[in-house]
């Protein structure tokens, strides 16, 4: 017989997260929700370390974040041209998984 545990995860909903994660849009709350837990809960079961798992899930969702604005940055900064080589390199980046 197999029991399901639902590993409990520090953020369950975006209005639990930091406030200066807060201050963004919901959808960048959403994503740094999403990345935090999953590094969370991947740390967390290879060391057993809940400080470990912790500091990495911060590292892990403060980076996507900071490739997120430096991505907006850029595009800004670019030409049409540039830009639509910016998306077209993003969604294939997405189809890579």
């Amino acid at each position: 017989m197999y029991v399901l545990v639902k590993l409990k995860v520090p953020f369950e909903s975006i209005s639990e997260l930091p406030k200066v994660i807060k201050k963004y849009s919901k959808t960048v709350q959403r994503q740094y929700l999403y990345v935090w837990n999953s590094v969370y809960k991947k740390v967390l079961k290879e060391t057993k370390n809940k400080k470990i798992a912790e500091s990495r899930a911060s590292r892990g969702a403060a980076s996507v974040l900071k490739k997120r604005f430096r991505a907006k940055q850029s595009m800004e900064n670019n030409s049409h041209e540039d830009f639509f080589s910016f998306l077209t390199d993003i969604f294939m980046d997405n189809l890579k998984g």
